[in-house]
């Protein structure tokens, strides 16, 4: 079974996590009859799973679980909040068992105390009488093969097989299901509880090299065909089952091969039927593909550069060609690395849930663009970020309820989070309806921490408030909490996006509530820049960070307090050489050219020699030794072997003041 571990593994993973979404869902809406049959299936396939797999723990836990699920189709009114709970803090040992066993550990979970509360719940429950027309439960364990459907009662235990006739089982597993040697004995299994299987495609005790889609069993049963069928049918993966009277003596001949209307082992029947429409790829793989196509990109670009000196007839077409051809198969890379963030969006209706129940707050969420997709490495990283940001609209941002009708607002919040383009880049915003960010208090408190002088309380700003939040160890937090109130959160979160490529904004409002949105590049791995040579080195300037490059002498670059400076469209940036603002390296003096670029507090213009156009590079990282204290990045490899440094465009237009900071200069 350890073949199907990592298969196991993922599946189980996504099963708990719509499930989590599921049950917080049923919570709002008891009546939703689409989201119950989702329940139900979920917690069947995890039965089935955990016990094909062997672990014993989690299958039995399941079990007990889809029996007080049971009081959904029961009871009109659902589950009380306090039996959410429970079978919330189910899924988390569920979750948990399922993370050692991926660290190579024993699953580690004993059912007994969930059990316990759950049992407890319905007994109470039942005492109460709020629990109508429910069959009797049974707390054994499920067997190793899975279980009939939770709607059904257990079977009863099956007869010697009679002189009667017996059935041929054809069951068809799913085009896309992902464990089929699994599935098989699944099914197998389960129809051993209704009789005794005589012989099956594949042998019962050789199913682990099955790959086919069809499963078929001759059962000696006493059973009727409509309740094997039944049986079949709920193994998860099983897309329909065919039960059938055959004679009992060719039931009984041994099984070579296939059934003279049906498939070999592994065949599958002609058929007009979509093929798969998914295929699980390990991560690494993909890792590893986009490795190789950065290497393409490299040689490209130096095929490129040796075609433009060359003088051979028809090269500089066979290199278009090749620049076409590795261009589409660059972009369809770059897209099979693209997910949506909905894998980082489902994690937080449980999130708020938990939240608001703990600070006693309502809160209304709303998921928007859950299918803008971003690059694997930029979603992997995301998850904290978003959490901070939500604990901190939750903690600091919404009020409690009576607070809220006070100020004339529904005593409900609404906490929003949003996905969508902009341009190469994906903003995601966190917004609510709260309190908002009140600069006078934020100074008063940054001025308790010491942060600022408390001479410069009156005078902070909105503006300045809100870069206050983002200063190491502020917290307007009263005192310290599991929540809230140590202050590195929203610091923690700049850094983490920051180096992920991207930046931090907020805008609020008092009273009306406030918006933190987070810009994060498509992807981090090949990224178009434009090349500049500033000293001996060349930089490489993300394109969709510059504004606009042009001529020093074609304006005038004045001196103001011993800082040069430079008006474009009628803003004062101050101008510094690339290499001093970059790498702390003294300027040439030979500068001719200014890049004005965008960072987080604002432009900045950079003078450097020469530009030597636009590139798309492999970016790599750069070792922490030699990055501290520097504004780039990373490094690219160029064609001729050389590298060129990545400007932080963040870092770089942070090294100096802003540019409202700098007297008006007049334009002559």
């Amino acid at each position: 079974m350890d073949d199907y571990l990592p298969m196991f593994l993922a599946e189980a993973r996504e099963h708990l996590q719509d499930l989590n979404l599921a049950v917080v869902r049923i919570e709002e809406r008891p009546d939703d009859a689409e989201t119950i049959d989702e329940i139900f299936r979920i917690a069947h396939s995890i039965k089935g799973m955990s016990a094909a797999m062997g672990f014993a723990g989690m299958a039995a836990l399941t079990h007990r679980m889809e029996d007080h699920l049971e009081l959904l189709r029961h009871d009109a009114a659902g589950m009380s909040r306090e039996e959410i709970d429970v079978v919330l803090a189910c899924l988390d040992a569920l979750e948990g068992a399922v993370e050692r066993i991926d660290s190579g550990q024993d699953e580690a979970l004993d059912p007994e105390r969930l059990v316990a509360r759950l049992d407890a719940l319905a007994a109470a429950r039942a005492a109460a009488g709020g629990l109508r027309n429910a069959p009797d439960t049974d707390l054994s364990p499920p067997s190793a093969g899975g279980a009939a459907p939770a709607d059904a009662p257990e079977p009863e235990p099956a007869p010697a097989p009679t002189e009667g006739a017996s059935l041929r089982v054809t069951a068809r597993l799913r085009d896309d299901a992902a464990m089929p040697a699994v599935r098989a004995h699944m099914v197998l299994a389960a129809l051993a509880a209704h009789g005794t299987i005589v012989s099956s495609i594949p042998p019962a005790d050789d199913v682990d090299g099955f790959a086919g889609r069809e499963v078929v069993a001759f059962l000696a049963t006493g059973d009727d065909a409509a309740a094997v069928e039944s049986t079949a049918c709920g193994v998860p993966d099983v897309a329909a089952a065919v039960v059938a009277e055959v004679d009992r003596a060719q039931a009984a001949e041994p099984v070579a091969g296939a059934p003279a209307d049906g498939p070999s082992n592994g065949a599958r029947p002609a058929s007009s039927r979509k093929a798969t429409a998914t295929v699980r790829v390990d991560a690494e793989r993909l890792d590893l593909l986009m490795h190789h196509m950065g290497e393409v990109v490299v040689h490209r670009t130096h095929v490129e550069a040796l075609a433009a000196r060359s003088p051979v007839p028809g090269l500089a077409q066979a290199v278009q060609d090749l620049t076409r051809s590795s261009k589409a198969l660059q972009d369809m890379v770059m897209q099979i690395r693209l997910i949506p963030v909905e894998a980082v969006f489902l994690r937080f209706p449980r999130l708020v849930r938990d939240l608001s129940a703990k600070l006693s707050k309502q809160v209304e969420l709303t998921l928007v663009g859950q299918d803008t997709e971003l690059d694997r490495t930029v979603v992997d990283a995301l998850g904290d970020p978003l959490v901070h940001l939500i604990r901190n609209s939750l903690d600091h941002g919404l009020e409690a309820p009576a607070e809220r009708e006070a100020a004339g607002k529904p005593a409900t919040g609404t906490l929003e989070i949003a996905a969508r383009y902009a341009g190469g880049d994906v903003v995601i915003t966190v917004r609510d309806d709260g309190r908002g960010i009140d600069p006078a208090r934020v100074a008063a408190r940054a001025a308790e921490r010491g942060l600022i002088e408390p001479a410069a309380v009156a005078a902070i700003d909105m503006a300045r408030a809100v870069e206050l939040l983002f200063e190491p160890g502020f917290s307007t937090a009263e005192e310290t909490s599991d929540i809230s109130g140590r202050g590195v959160g929203m610091d923690a979160v700049r850094s983490a996006i920051r180096g992920l490529g991207g930046d931090v904004s907020i805008e609020s409002e008092p009273g009306r509530g406030t918006a933190t949105s987070v810009r994060l590049p498509l992807t981090l791995a090949i990224v178009a820049a434009l090349l500049v040579q500033a000293g001996d080195r060349e930089f490489a300037i993300p394109l969709d960070r510059i504004e606009r490059t042009l001529r020093l002498e074609d304006h005038v670059v004045r001196s103001v307090a011993g800082t040069r400076a430079i008006v474009v469209d009628g803003a004062v940036l101050t101008l510094d050489p690339a290499t001093e603002r970059l790498i702390s390296a003294p300027g040439t003096g030979a500068e001719e050219y200014a890049v004005v670029i965008r960072g987080g507090d604002g432009n900045a213009a950079l003078a450097v020699d020469r530009l030597i156009g636009q590139h798309e590079l492999v970016t790599r990282p750069l070792p922490p030794d030699v990055a501290e204290g520097s504004a780039v990045s990373g490094g690219a490899v160029l064609p001729d072997g050389s590298i060129a440094l990545i400007v932080d465009c963040d870092a770089a237009a942070a090294v100096r003041a802003p540019a409202t900071t700098v007297p008006q200069v007049p334009v002559p």
